[in-house]
Formats: structure tokens, C-alpha cells, sequence
């Protein structure tokens, strides 16, 4: 679950960029909560009633969202057209692709997929 000042901003940014479909509570705004949903993924959006506060450094994720089915390059090309990437694509050392993305509270979600072909992917540095 993640503590967010503004869930509707939230919602709109999960959906557009990440193409989770939302389930927000109560039904009409001003929203208290959400259930995001994709493919098998489950995320929670809450308001938070004290500021939210991040700073992070690379590999310092808040969100881990593990793709199958040579879903990434798809949504790699999706999220990349409508917000900066934080980190990568690169290729880690256990063979998956991870990229990183930050919400607009500064959550860093990173999107990760093992692929059958890696080539054209930088090898991570870390």
C-alpha cells in the first residue's frame, strides 16, 4: 500500500502510464483509497494525512512489479512516451530487464521481466 497525497492525481498517473485499471473508494471524488489492478498485480493507493516525503537514490525502489509474458518492451515503450524513466532499461545481473519510474508523490516503481532475448538492453552497472 502506498500513502499518497492525491489519489486521484495517483490514479490518473498508474493509468495512463502503467495501464492499471482503477477501483477507487468511495465511488465519486474526493477518493480515500484505490485498488489498481493488471494482469495479476494488486496495488493500494491510500490518502495520507501527513506530507509524503521521499528522496531516493537509484535501486532504491518503493514498488516491485515483476512482468511475464514478454509484457516489458510494450509497456517499456508505453511509459517511456509519457514520463521520465528514473533508471534503465538495463539488463541486472540475474538476467531480468528493470526499468524505474517515480509517481508524482516519488515513489520509484520498478518494472521488471526475465526475456528470452536481451540484446539491444545495456548490462546494469550496479
Amino acid at each position: 500500500m502506498l500513502r499518497v497525497s492525491d489519489v486521484e492525481r495517483s490514479i490518473a498517473w498508474y493509468v495512463e502510464n502503467l495501464g492499471f485499471t482503477p477501483a477507487p473508494f468511495p465511488a465519486e471524488p474526493p477518493f480515500e483509497g484505490c485498488t489498481l489492478r493488471r494482469d495479476h498485480t494488486e496495488l493500494m493507493l491510500r490518502k495520507s494525512t501527513t506530507p509524503v516525503v521521499r528522496a531516493r537514490d537509484s535501486y532504491e525502489w518503493d514498488v516491485y512489479i515483476r512482468l511475464d509474458g514478454e509484457a516489458l518492451t510494450e509497456l517499456l515503450d508505453h511509459a517511456r512516451r509519457r514520463t521520465p524513466l528514473v533508471r534503465g532499461p538495463e539488463v541486472m545481473r540475474e538476467g531480468a530487464v528493470e526499468f524505474e519510474l517515480e509517481d508524482p508523490d516519488g515513489y520509484r516503481v520498478c518494472i521488471s521481466e526475465v526475456l528470452a532475448d536481451t540484446r539491444g538492453f545495456p548490462r546494469a552497472v550496479a
